[in-house]
């Protein structure tokens, strides 16, 4: 990194933009750079080139989600519930009252033995945490399941919207189909099922 100030006749800068990148580092490029004329603090690609928004006011009354006053979601939108629910499973399992979780141990001391004997060189860390993960995926895959067929929903759903019914894939499915990708990955690494058994 050079010494020299920011406008250097030989183009070299000693202030850089800052801002992290997508790696977690501090940006490289220098203040300002790509943005001719501004002076500004950051560079083009993390707002150096950005005036803001010309006119704001129209976002006062937001009514973006079809008819609710301040843009909320609408009544009984369990979107957020569903897509929360199955995006991390160590919140899922903490959620989980006392009876599922008793569930979920049960899962993982019947897998527990399955993975020491046919993965021995995982960590006993990495085991637990991973048959941890596996069980409590267990129970939010039969949720999902019950979601897409037990409630007749399947695997498409339909919605009122503006006054139209509008049929869409049933977010349950779609989260049912990640989390038994993610068991498939687990039981692989673990050999827990007799195909990944060496």
């Amino acid at each position: 990194m050079s010494t020299k100030k920011t406008g250097d006749t030989d183009g070299r800068y000693s202030d850089i933009c800052g801002a992290t990148n997508n790696r977690g580092e501090p940006c490289s490029l220098p203040a300002g750079w790509g943005t001719p004329g501004s002076g500004g603090t950051r560079c083009r690609f993390h707002g150096g080139a950005s005036t803001g928004p010309d006119e704001t006011d129209y976002l006062e009354e937001n009514d973006f989600a079809e008819g609710n006053a301040g843009g909320g979601a609408p009544e009984l939108n369990t979107n957020s519930r569903i897509h929360g629910g199955f995006g991390d499973w160590e919140k899922a399992y903490e959620r989980f009252d006392a009876d599922t979780r008793a569930y979920v141990h049960k899962l993982i001391e019947s897998m527990r033995e399955v993975a020491k004997e046919y993965a021995p060189g995982v960590d006993a860390d990495r085991r637990e945490r991973l048959l941890k993960e596996k069980a409590t995926l267990s129970v939010m895959y039969r949720r999902t399941a019950m979601d897409t067929f037990d409630a007749g929903r399947g695997f498409l759903v339909e919605e009122e919207h503006n006054g139209e019914a509008i049929r869409k894939a049933n977010p349950a499915f779609d989260a049912g189909h990640a989390i038994n990708g993610r068991q498939r990955e687990i039981a692989k690494e673990l050999r827990l099922w007799p195909g990944f058994q060496d």
